[in-house]
């Protein structure tokens, strides 16, 4: 138990982490989705209720936000923000509908038109060309479109990854200045956390040398918070503090213009980006403050509590061996509540991976693979530590054995626990191949639940071991009596 509480206590600590030149964000990407609500889903509007708290709560914070769309109520963020005199990066979504496309830039021409002070950018597009839904010469027909229609005061922009700016220069001649997006847990080679404002100042160097008649500003940065490493680039709450502060200086220092991507985590994209892409939010989805913007920072800041219950666990587990009253003796003790905690640590961290799985890729495998994991880590858990003093331990019946007995209609050889365990295994090593082979076809966004998987892997491993210790030791019987003999 004291393992336990120095290891969550290590996860929990206080990390230092620079402070920012400044307590407020520069500007924030504003997405106001909650719960269940999804931009796919054609008959949502967003509540004006729900936009103005969110801007009230924003506006405490940074005095800009961007928007992707004035579609689905969001045409409300102009005259909210109006209102709480701050700026708008104001976005229009182009998609591969050109009906939709128009209408949808007409309407945030008329917003420009009525709140020109309020506009810091019209954004015409985000991402189009990396999507592949216009080609760049209908991209800029829409952007001077826009130009000639708004008031000169206003700039006309587009924003992209930086990569596809360099491969279409062209739509950089339409526009008044380049809206870049660089995020270097994304890239082809995810850039670890140390070099990664390094990287994005690098970039923005980069591109203001390719393209010196245009003003460059970094449309969106940022770090999630949780979800898989990508090589050295892994999200932490710490990691994502330390990249926002040492980005917000660097932008102070070099005069570049930043957005952070983004205000509130967004739980619809856990859907398609996996845990990590509703994670890159601020705010928590609940509109509660990730971290400071001074002093130190935790990874886990109810370390405590997670402490409490994996003990709490952990002597669960235990009670069993208690129960069952058969002598152990003082390493065995010491192993069964080793083990116990151990077990109770690690059903906590991967507890709480599964609680968020249901939003998850893909979300009825993920959530069905983690709650089999959990109930197969807590079974062979009870398994393993109530059975190290039987006279025969509960060996797993082999697959094919199962299989045969269920083709035969007849039980399995062996004891009923046997053939349970042996059916929890083969459930288990089933659930993790098809989790594994999902990987060939989609490794970017999906998570492996290493914490639940370890817990099943190390009860059949003493399992195993209990066996064959069991059966040494009837051999060595075996042949004493011979020798008796």
């Amino acid at each position: 138990m004291l393992a336990a509480f120095a290891g969550w206590a290590w996860m929990g600590r206080l990390v230092p982490v620079a402070d920012p030149p400044s307590e407020r964000f520069s500007c924030l990407s504003y997405a106001p989705f909650r719960g269940d609500q999804t931009p796919f889903d054609p008959t949502l509007v967003i509540p004006y209720e729900q936009i103005e708290y969110d801007l009230t709560l924003l506006a405490e914070r940074t005095e800009c936000v961007r928007t992707y769309s004035v579609d689905i109520g969001l045409g409300e963020v102009l005259p909210i923000a109006n209102r709480l005199g701050m700026k708008v990066m104001l976005g229009v979504w182009i998609g591969w509908e050109e009906h939709k496309n128009l209408k949808e830039l007409d309407r945030a021409i008329a917003l420009v038109q009525r709140y020109p002070e309020t506009v810091k950018a019209l954004i015409v597009g985000n991402e189009v060309l990396l999507r592949r839904e216009q080609p760049p010469e209908k991209l800029i027909a829409l952007i001077e479109r826009a130009r000639a229609a708004v008031p000169e005061s206003v700039p006309v922009t587009y924003a992209d990854v930086w990569e596809f700016w360099r491969k279409h220069p062209e739509v950089s001649r339409a526009v008044d200045l380049m809206t870049i997006h660089t995020l270097p847990y994304w890239e082809d080679h995810p850039i670890p956390i140390e070099h990664a404002v390094a990287h994005v100042g690098a970039i923005a160097r980069k591109m203001q040398a390719e393209f010196p008649d245009k003003p460059i500003v970094i449309g969106e940065a940022g770090w999630p918070s949780a979800g898989r490493m990508r090589r050295g680039a892994e999200p932490t709450p710490v990691n994502q503090a330390r990249f926002i502060r040492e980005l917000m200086r660097l932008s102070e220092n070099e005069g570049i213009g930043l957005n952070l991507i983004e205000a509130f985590d967004q739980p619809w994209k856990r859907l398609l980006e996996g845990t990590v892409g509703g994670h890159w939010g601020v705010y928590n989805e609940d509109r509660t403050p990730k971290f400071p913007l001074s002093g130190p920072v935790s990874n886990d800041p109810r370390w405590l509590i997670h402490f409490a219950a994996g003990a709490l666990l952990g002597l669960a587990l235990l009670l069993p061996v208690f129960m069952r009253r058969r002598a152990l003796s003082v390493v065995g003790w010491f192993v069964a509540a080793f083990a116990s905690q151990a077990a109770g640590v690690l059903l906590v961290v991967g507890g709480l991976a599964a609680l968020d799985a249901t939003l998850d890729t893909f979300d009825a495998l993920s959530w069905g693979s983690r709650w089999l994991f959990a109930a197969a880590a807590v079974v062979l858990a009870l398994i393993a530590l109530t059975r190290g003093d039987q006279s025969r331990p509960a060996l797993p019946t082999s697959l094919f054995e199962l299989l045969s007995a269920w083709r035969q209609r007849r039980r399995p050889h062996g004891s009923r626990l046997g053939a349970a365990t042996g059916g929890l295994r083969a459930a288990v090593l089933l659930t993790a191949a098809v989790t594994t082979l999902c990987f060939l076809f989609d490794a970017r966004y999906r998570d492996f639940p290493v914490a639940l998987t370890i817990v099943p892997a190390l009860a059949f491993l003493a399992i195993t071991w209990m066996e064959r210790r069991h059966r040494a030791a009837l051999t060595a019987k075996d042949d004493l009596r011979e020798e008796k003999c």
